[in-house]
């Protein structure tokens, strides 16, 4: 009998009605399960998945190790600093059972970043998921730390500039797949192209994603892990993939991903060989999770800090001689912010007219006004 390739079989993923839980799908095998309210972890590698069907899983999102010497295993036997070809066959394996796991409409997000030391190697591993069968379809640059918000590894010393973004990259089974970039869309910052390029004020993000970390990784989340991601990276992934049922993610650390199914309802497994249960539960059903947020440049830029707004406060409350002297010693660039301030908290038309303003103050003002 001619043997089927799982990728010219049916796009129907294996699931069938109402799924409420990971067992829906896990084989029973000879390996341990841990349950975490509907989802599933695996313990042990992910270099083999016997308990997952052929095309029955919608979206992975994973982070692999690096390979860089960090500590995944309490007893310290299992070594994260294999020679590079060894490495890359090691993904190799992983990946061709993610192929073969991967509904042909779903998607694989591989994060991973190089250290300062290893520059290149998040590319070798990229080539190698094609090695493997995947269709290799966007890089999406994950911003971790932006002039000061959020977090990272300080390592470039003397030599280089320290690594604040690391590699999303966007790997497919076929050419069936499908996203959705407005459910994980932003507002036009011109308003005038609603309409124009689309019906509602939403757009498209990008595929540059500034997530900080909302907590740095030398705290709690990082106990039992070594190198967690936070939960808005696999959130944003997973919800952009509109028909997702099941997630998986084949280096499950700290429980991120399954974090991310957990929020958006849908079903998570994942594989870990040292996992943490109570770390992983407590990151699963964390509570305290907000969705991510791309804010405009234009929104930043007028974004009323706690002491702009008390300037604006004080400044109302002055005598009119005193409003213009303060606004004199004002720096340019404040007076911008001051008068978006003034926009945004209802005292434009009130009180602009008490500060004595330039040729381009003036225009900015009328713009204001158009708003």
């Amino acid at each position: 009998m001619e043997k089927t390739d799982p990728e010219k079989k049916s796009n129907a993923t294996t699931f069938v009605g109402k799924t409420t839980n990971a067992d829906s799908i896990i084989k029973p095998t000879s390996r341990k399960v841990l349950r975490i309210d509907r989802h599933a972890i695996v313990v042990g590698s992910s270099k083999e998945m016997p308990e997952i069907p052929n095309n029955s899983i919608d979206v992975i999102v994973t982070s692999p190790p690096y390979n860089i010497g960090k500590r995944y295993d309490p007893s310290g036997e299992f070594t994260d600093k294999l020679p590079l070809g060894e490495y890359l066959d090691f993904m190799g394996t992983v990946f061709s059972e993610l192929r073969r796991i991967l509904n042909p409409r779903g998607l694989f997000f591989l994060n991973i970043g190089d250290s300062a030391r290893d520059q290149g190697k998040s590319e070798a591993v990229a080539n190698q998921a094609v090695k493997s069968g995947f269709i290799r379809v966007q890089t999406i640059i994950w911003v971790k730390s932006l002039y000061g918000k959020g977090h990272y590894t300080p390592s470039g010393k003397s030599r280089r500039l320290n690594n604040v973004w690391e590699y999303i990259f966007v790997f497919a089974k076929s050419k069936n797949y499908e996203i959705d970039p407005k459910r994980i869309g932003i507002p036009y910052a011109d308003k005038s192209n609603i309409g124009r390029y689309a019906k509602t004020d939403l757009r498209d993000p990008g595929d540059v994603w500034f997530i900080p970390y909302q907590i740095t990784t030398g705290q709690t989340i990082k106990k039992g892990h070594e190198a967690p991601f936070p939960i808005g990276l696999p959130y944003l992934c997973v919800k952009m993939m509109p028909r997702a049922r099941f997630v998986l993610d084949p280096f499950l650390g700290t429980g991120s991903t399954l974090a991310a199914a957990h929020h958006l309802g849908l079903i998570g497994i994942g594989y870990e060989l040292f996992p943490n249960t109570k770390v992983i539960k407590r990151r699963v059903l964390e509570t305290s999770f907000e969705e991510p947020q791309f804010p405009l440049i234009t929104q930043l830029e007028r974004l009323k800090t706690t002491g702009m707004e008390l300037l604006v406060r004080l400044m109302e409350q002055a005598e009119d001689d005193e409003k213009e002297k303060a606004w004199q010693t004002l720096p340019t660039v404040q007076r911008k912010q001051f008068l978006w301030a003034l926009k945004d908290l209802g005292l434009l038309e009130s009180l602009v007219d008490k500060f004595p303003l330039s040729e381009k103050e003036e225009v900015l003002v009328k713009k204001l006004r158009q708003l």
